[in-house]
């Protein structure tokens, strides 16, 4: 005969009871680890912005530099107003129309950089001459300027060129280099002559 196995119902009871609080107990131990693990996230970025204004209040140096920067820069009129907050902004000098410019043909194309020179007095430049450039031919159009943060305006005739800073001795021509604020040196990517 084989012994049926009987539970009485305490048992069972408590067997579900315990099943309950091991579940129950997990539960809570899940909870609290993303409780720890939020609170811990939260108190690294609380820190980590406090020690970022802290180093904002401390550094009197850099606030020194800063400002005798700016005064600098506003002496020499570089700088500009230009918004509501007062921030202070670099401006950008334009060539004038009455400062020395040289158009330099960088091409096989004969005229270029005269067709240019007449466009450029279409645009109000009274100041141009042409020459060639003694360099390697040009794919694409460059603007060298003597002085820096200027020229922008010319980028804006000349679309595709880049502007770049440099002396005139720098620039392989054959122009007068005297008193030239703008070299403008054209490449094929701009030839008007063979349009």
């Amino acid at each position: 005969m084989a012994k049926k196995n009987k539970k009485n119902p305490a048992g069972i009871f408590f067997l579900f009871f315990l099943k309950a609080i091991v579940i129950i107990l997990g539960l809570v131990i899940l909870a609290m680890g993303a409780y720890l693990i939020k609170y811990t996230m939260s108190a690294d970025n609380k820190k980590s912005e406090q020690e970022f204004d802290d180093s904002m209040l401390v550094d009197n140096d850099r606030d020194d530099l800063l400002a005798s920067d700016t005064d600098s820069a506003l002496s020499d009129d570089k700088l500009l107003f230009d918004n509501e907050e007062g921030a202070v902004t670099e401006a950008s000098k334009d060539i004038a129309s009455d400062d020395k410019i040289v158009v330099l043909n960088a091409t096989e194309t004969a005229g270029l950089a005269a067709a240019w020179k007449e466009r450029l007095a279409e645009k109000g430049f009274t100041k141009v001459e042409t020459g060639n450039y003694l360099g390697e031919s040009l794919e694409k159009s460059k603007i060298v300027v003597t002085e820096e943060g200027t020229g922008n305006n010319l980028s804006e005739i000349i679309s595709g060129a880049s502007v770049e800073n440099g002396s005139a001795d720098s620039v392989d021509c054959d122009a007068d280099k005297d008193g030239v604020k703008a070299f403008i040196i054209i490449g094929n990517s701009d030839d008007i002559v063979s349009e």
